[in-house]
């Protein structure tokens, strides 16, 4: 408990009885039991306390007990309960004379002003005022308007005679003997709970409105909302039963028989216990002016609740750890909005550590992240998280507990979910900083207010984390692309746990590649290390793309002199690596000529063969590299050797072969040079046949490799109904018939005796037949030999025949057909070019329902539709 209230008499020994009580502004009246009203005014003194001067003493105020008074300052009134029925006097005149006196108000045993000020449209202020009264069993409503109540609506009856009412919205609170009810202005009627044994129930509100209201229930006040539902979860107990409530915001104060008892609601305790010689009414000031105050009456006295500065109730409340309760008084706080949001900070920060030296880390994590405090703070509270001379700069109220064991892993997680919401809304709010509004809980020197400075702590601190919590996810951390983690930091902290793997990849993230492959060597060599061998440089240089395409062949080297397959593989990768297939293929084919001969081919190979590069220096250089094979001297070997060498030489010419007959990618100007005369006559073919000489290749075919199957399929492929093509078969049959011009060739030295066969006459006659469509008949019998009777070629110069008057026939029908169309169309025309099209000032647009103007360009339809021509589109 701490002392928020300060008992002051302010009246002593009154000869009169104190009925009522009544404050505003700095005003007190009182009412008597004799009928006499009196009047104060209760000002902060200058020797003493309070300085209380009598304003006004009016002994005929009533001839009974004044049961009830209340003042409305706005329209100067004083409405009171005297002899059973509601008066109202005039405030501005001294002796306080009667305005008016409410008839129908006879018998009335209590009632209750609804007060609200407004702002009307025009800036003024407008105060309205509403008062229920309790008659027997029936509830009175009235207005004020035009200095007199008016009634505001007809009676509302009610099942017993209230003991106490108040106004709650549009409802009203009321108090029987046994129970409470809440009464709605419509009619609707609400049971709430049993008043207890208690004779006298008690009706308080906490708020001007009446939004809140307490109720008594014997020793406890139960707290209800507007609708008549528990607004809270608890019950404020009394020490014994208060027949008296007041709320001074935020304290909740009763009178019990001996003492007044201050509690708060919110949390829920007993702030203070005041000693006071038989207490009866408490009043708390309606204060339009300056703050409230509380007053206290018995028979005869009356004190001021004083309420202590809350300035020096804060530090009692600090002192005491009751943080909650500090709050609540900063708001009620007569101070400058900043110096309360200072205060509110300071309070928040003092609580958040409380609640971390208490074990609570979740809570105070959140209250450390609805301040924005600096991070180096939060994180200073963690063993080893901040350089020692960091958290030596850092300023505690209390030293930091030693956390280890279970505390210190509950700890970790509730700061990996504070740096995770900090990254949140650094992540959502890029270029805003907030600083805290409070700067003694900061480092020195200043507070962080960069962006990236703040990620990059953020991302340390849970690199830290995870290392000692879970460390499978430091590489998810490491893997993000925007991680901020701090290099220097992140590798101090990695290699004290050996984790080299995750380094690396710290490295790779952070750009430092050389460092991380100067790493991976060193530990390739290590076997206890999980860096040892060489795949991991494999698959860290096929991550890095072309932009470090000089790295790669640094660090390549010495895979491909250890592992040459799968140093091979950095640079064709898998059906994944993107950044592999965009390396630049010319540099890498020298490269690895200068490295590693022996991987030219398999590399040519998959990149022609699995990317379908179209590059011709590729094609040329892999074309190259399969001659240079099939044609290398065969060394000294055993026969089986010799056999398995020939064997795979084998396979290479048809790879040779193959890639010469299907690649359209190769310079074969460039290639047939580098082809030798004496062997390789196929490839050698091929490379003519690409550059158009088909006189050549087919002589290859035909004189030298004796392949009159090649030759045919020669010709089948490049053959064409006009060009240089055309005319392949017809070389290919004078060949067949002129073996004799092999020796003109420069291999006819080679081949003289096999030049000397007889002609195949039977061969040439069948290929007359099966492709006389593409052979000139005329040229054929011109090369044809002497000896070939006439009744031979009768068959195929019939056949030619025919096909040519076929042909003839087809030229004459579609030249008749053409000539047809041509009149039909010619027909067409001349009878379109016949229509008129009648454009008048009546003629409007299909489209837009427009007339036409001499300027209007228009379209028209066949239907007969005529539209502007820029409606055409809408139509």
């Amino acid at each position: 408990m701490h002392d928020a209230y300060e008992a002051i008499p302010i009246l002593e020994k009154l000869p009169l009885q104190i009925e009522s009580l009544f404050a505003y502004d700095e005003n007190l009246v009182v009412g008597t039991r004799q009928g006499h009203l009196l009047m104060y005014s209760v000002t902060p003194g200058t020797t003493r306390r309070w300085d209380v001067a009598l304003l006004c003493s009016n002994k005929n105020f009533s001839r009974k007990p004044i049961l009830q008074v209340a003042v409305v300052p706005e329209h100067q009134i004083i409405v009171s309960l005297s002899d059973n029925v509601i008066s109202v006097h005039d405030l501005t005149v001294f002796n306080l004379p009667l305005l008016c006196t409410i008839s129908q108000t006879k018998g009335a045993t209590a009632f209750d002003l609804d007060i609200k000020r407004q702002v009307t449209l025009t800036g003024e202020s407008a105060v309205t005022v509403r008062v229920v009264v309790a008659v027997r069993r029936r509830l009175q409503l009235y207005y004020w308007k035009g200095r007199q109540f008016h009634q505001l609506r007809e009676d509302l009856s009610l099942p017993d005679v209230p003991r106490a009412l108040t106004w709650c919205l549009e409802a009203i609170a009321v108090a029987f003997k046994q129970e409470y009810w809440l009464v709605k202005l419509d009619g609707e009627q609400k049971e709430l709970f049993a008043t207890g044994r208690s004779q006298e129930p008690l009706i308080t509100r906490l708020s001007s409105g009446g939004e809140q209201l307490a109720l008594a229930h014997d020793r406890e006040t139960i707290f209800v909302d507007a609708q008549g539902n528990a607004s809270r979860n608890f019950t404020l107990k009394w020490d014994e039963q208060p027949f008296a409530l007041a709320y001074h915001k935020p304290y909740l104060i009763a009178l019990l028989p001996k003492t007044i008892e201050v509690k708060t609601t919110e949390p829920p305790s007993t702030v203070q216990i005041l000693k006071v010689d038989k207490p009866r009414l408490i009043t708390v000031s309606a204060s339009t002016k300056g703050k409230d105050q509380v007053f206290v009456a018995s028979g005869s006295h009356v004190w001021c609740l004083h309420d202590i500065p809350i300035s020096q109730q804060i530090p009692q409340l600090l002192q005491e750890k009751q943080f909650a309760l500090a709050l609540r008084l900063v708001d009620v706080w007569n101070e400058a909005n900043d110096a309360k949001a200072q205060m509110h900070n300071y309070i928040q920060h003092l609580h958040a550590i409380h609640l971390f030296h208490n074990k609570d880390y979740t809570q105070a994590m959140s209250i450390f992240l609805q301040l924005n405090t600096d991070l180096p703070y939060v994180i200073g509270l963690y063993p080893d998280m901040v350089p020692e001379e960091c958290r030596n700069q850092l300023q505690y109220p209390y030293p930091p507990p030693a956390l280890s064991g279970a505390d210190l892993e509950v700890a970790l997680q509730a700061l990996v979910h504070f740096l995770h919401e900090m990254r949140d809304q650094l992540s959502g709010n890029e270029g805003s900083s907030r600083t805290d509004n409070i700067q003694r809980f900061t480092t020195k020197p200043p507070s962080i207010k960069s962006r990236n400075e703040k990620l990059r702590i953020i991302d340390t601190t849970l690199l830290k984390c995870y290392l000692q919590t879970d460390d499978s996810l430091v590489r998810t951390l490491l893997r993000k692309p925007d991680n901020q983690v701090s290099v220097g930091e992140g590798e101090r902290v990695l290699r004290q746990s050996h984790r080299f793997l995750d380094l690396v990849l710290l490295l790779q993230t952070r750009g430092q590649h050389q460092r991380a492959l100067n790493l991976l060597h060193r530990h390739s060599r290590k076997p206890e290390s999980p860096l040892t061998g060489h795949h991991h440089t494999v698959s860290y240089l096929q991550q890095l793309g072309s932009e470090h395409i000089d790295l790669i062949f640094e660090y390549s080297g010495w895979v491909l002199q250890s592992h040459p397959e799968d140093g091979l593989k950095i640079f064709i990768g898998n059906k994944s690596s993107i950044e592999v297939e965009q390396l630049p293929r010319p540099r890498v084919l020298s490269f690895l000529k200068k490295t590693e001969k022996s991987l030219i081919v398999p590399y040519l190979e998959h990149v022609i063969e699995e990317w379908k590069d179209t590059t011709p220096l590729l094609h040329n250089e892999l074309i190259h590299q399969y001659r240079d094979q099939v044609l290398a001297p065969i060394l000294a070997m055993d026969p089986p050797a010799v056999e398995e060498e020939k064997g795979r030489r084998r396979i290479v010419q048809d790879k040779l072969l193959g890639l010469l007959t299907d690649s359209e990618h190769y310079t074969a100007a460039t290639l047939l040079v580098h082809f030798p005369y004496d062997s390789l006559h196929r490839e050698r073919a091929v490379l003519l046949g690409r550059l158009g000489q088909h006189h050549q290749a087919l002589t290859l075919y035909i004189h030298t490799l004796t392949d009159t199957d090649a030759a045919l399929n020669y010709c089948h492929t490049h053959y064409s109904s006009s060009g240089n093509g055309s005319e392949v078969y017809l070389i290919l049959l004078k060949l067949l018939l002129s073996p004799s011009d092999v020796r003109k060739s420069p291999t006819a030295s080679t081949i003289k005796q096999q030049s000397a066969a007889p002609t195949d006459v039977k061969g040439v006659l069948k290929l007359l037949q099966n492709y006389l469509h593409c052979i000139d008949l005329s040229q054929a019998l011109k090369v044809l030999p002497d000896d070939v009777t006439l009744n031979l070629l009768q068959p195929f110069v019939r056949t030619s025949l025919g096909h040519a008057s076929i042909s003839r026939r087809e030229k004459q029908l579609t030249r008749g057909l053409t000539q047809s169309l041509c009149l039909q169309t010619n027909v067409e025309l001349v009878k379109d070019q016949k229509q008129r099209i009648l454009l008048s000032e009546y003629t409007y647009c299909s489209v837009c329902r427009k007339r036409f103007t001499k300027h209007s360009a228009f379209a028209w339809y066949p239907d007969g539709d005529i539209v502007h021509f820029s409606c055409q589109n809408q139509r």
